[in-house]
């Protein structure tokens, strides 16, 4: 059988940790983008963070990663509290949230005492080869188009960001929203990721790769204005972000929403439900 050891990963892990990671590939995009970008190194950077591992017979069996900015991503199927507590307490950061597979965020709430909650989300997550992509019409017409964001366009981006943190993952419309969603829009577009549907020549719809591997993508950050809904565009912008990511090589892509008509949206794509994900944000 052999016992279970748990540790902080340290250099020259990393391929024992990514090999664990692929084998629950859908799941597991934040954790897989952030050591594929930022490695085991946790200086307080954005896209860094410490890794706690749980190895049984010299196998990674478990990961749990506190990042950079309070929030704690999970792959710890035997289970993650033990995993969940050494990542903390080694970074000493407050704990903000607990992502991953919907069992196992449970599983660490209730572990870490049941702390109180701000918003509890459990979410289908969803996946598609990129090579079954149903594109929508009229998607790369002349009148409908979709890009990269650019510097150029922060303005606008940063109050629809803030709008979308707002409206979507439950934060207050508060000065420190805006601070945070500035922050992670600006990186969005500087690393290549956030991308603009236009209709003759005027944004409509946001959505971002919100992390990246060689071989998948994980789509996040979708956002139409209220007064623009109902008018596909949405569906449209993912549908262009993931072209773009299968121009660079990129097969498979996941998701994941607790919104009927994101659901509904996507499915017209061909995404299919593959397994349960969550977000718990805790109240401090």
């Amino acid at each position: 059988m052999g016992c279970t050891v748990i540790r902080l990963a340290q250099s020259g892990d990393e391929r024992r940790i990514e090999a664990f990671l692929t084998q629950h590939a859908d799941s597991s995009l934040f954790l897989r983008s952030f050591l594929a970008r930022a490695g085991l190194v946790d200086e307080g950077k954005p896209l860094q963070g410490t890794y706690a591992i749980a190895l049984k017979n010299g196998q990674v069996d478990g990961v749990a990663m506190h990042s950079w900015n309070g929030n704690m991503y999970l792959q710890a199927p035997e289970g993650p509290v033990a995993l969940v507590r050494m990542a903390a307490e080694a970074t000493g950061r407050p704990l903000a949230a607990l992502g991953g597979p919907w069992p196992q965020v449970e599983a660490a709430h209730m572990g870490l005492g049941s702390p109180a909650v701000h918003r509890r989300s459990h979410e289908d997550l969803f996946a598609l080869n990129l090579s079954d992509l149903i594109v929508p019409k009229p998607l790369g017409s002349d009148h409908v188009s979709c890009r990269r964001a650019e510097k150029e366009d922060l303005d606008l981006l940063r109050e629809w960001r803030l709008g979308y943190e707002v409206e979507c993952t439950g934060l207050p419309e508060a000065d420190a929203t805006r601070t945070f969603a500035a922050h992670a829009i600006e990186g969005h577009v500087q690393r290549g990721e956030a991308f603009l549907l236009e209709v003759n020549g005027t944004a409509v719809s946001l959505c971002t790769h919100n992390a990246r591997v060689r071989d998948h993508v994980q789509i996040g950050g979708v956002w139409t204005p209220s007064a623009l809904r109902g008018r596909g565009y949405a569906r449209r912008v993912v549908a262009g972000a993931l072209r773009v990511a299968e121009q660079d090589g990129v097969t498979r892509a996941v998701l994941f929403t607790e919104n009927p008509v994101a659901r509904r949206s996507y499915e017209a794509l061909g995404f299919r439900r593959v397994g349960d994900f969550g977000v718990i944000v805790l109240a401090n």
